[in-house]
């Protein structure tokens, strides 16, 4: 009977070593790729022509803004629409490729690039920080050179920085990164010649075309205004 319950304890413990728990392991992999969306479009007005005919557009200049010696204004002219869709922060350089306006008949003929100017309106979701950057909770963009898209700026030789993120933080949902598409940031330059508009952070020049010395000879003067969307880091 000893012999018995020994070996069926011999038994036991050897079949305890190996029933053990029987494991099946399953691998799936999981992945998450993130392409870079950055575009910008040019929708309206993508060249601009201050043609100037008149006394009055020597002495006044000519404007995208709309008043009574800039009719022209009210239909759309000198104003250039663009969007920008980004899916992360953007900023986006600009300016003349040249230091000056080039006459086409006489490339000896040259005009100050100050003579040309602009402002900004927005029309997206994200909204300008109107004081500094990075000042007001909320606010995804900044624009230096136009305070905040609220100064008249004068044309300046690229690379200048127009639009940027504002490093806001997002709290509670608003403010965060100037990333999104066309509704978010959909902008308006209101160019603007020879108006003087000189209180700014970039002033134009406070010469009307008409004052100026030496006169300007007359002449199509031409640039190439550069526009690149880049990643903010």
């Amino acid at each position: 009977m000893k012999k018995n319950v020994v070996l069926l304890l011999a038994i036991m413990f050897t079949g305890s070593l190996f029933a053990q728990a029987v494991k099946d392991r399953q691998v799936i992999p999981v992945a998450v790729t993130l392409n870079q969306v950055l575009r910008m479009t040019i929708t309206n007005g993508g060249n601009i022509e201050f043609v100037f005919n008149s006394i009055d557009d020597y002495r006044d200049g000519l404007s995208a803004v709309v008043g009574a010696a800039n009719p022209l204004a009210s239909i759309g002219f000198y104003q250039t629409d663009f969007t920008v869709a980004s899916s992360t922060r953007w900023l986006i350089n600009y300016g003349s490729e040249q230091a000056t306006f080039i006459g086409t008949d006489n490339p000896g003929n040259q005009l100050a690039l100050d003579n040309v100017g602009f402002s900004i309106t927005n029309s997206g979701t994200n909204t300008f920080d109107p004081v500094a950057k990075g000042n007001t909770a909320g606010s995804q963009l900044w624009s230096a050179s136009t305070a905040g898209a609220t100064e008249v700026a004068a044309l300046e030789v690229y690379p200048v920085v127009l639009i940027e993120d504002n490093d806001d933080v997002e709290v509670a949902g608003v403010g965060g990164a100037n990333a999104g598409d066309g509704t978010d940031n959909s902008f308006s330059l209101l160019w603007r010649c020879g108006t003087g508009e000189d209180a700014g952070t970039v002033p134009m020049s406070t010469e009307s075309i008409l004052n100026q010395s030496p006169s300007p000879n007359p002449d199509r003067y031409v640039t190439n205004v550069l526009f690149e969307l880049a990643v903010d880091n």
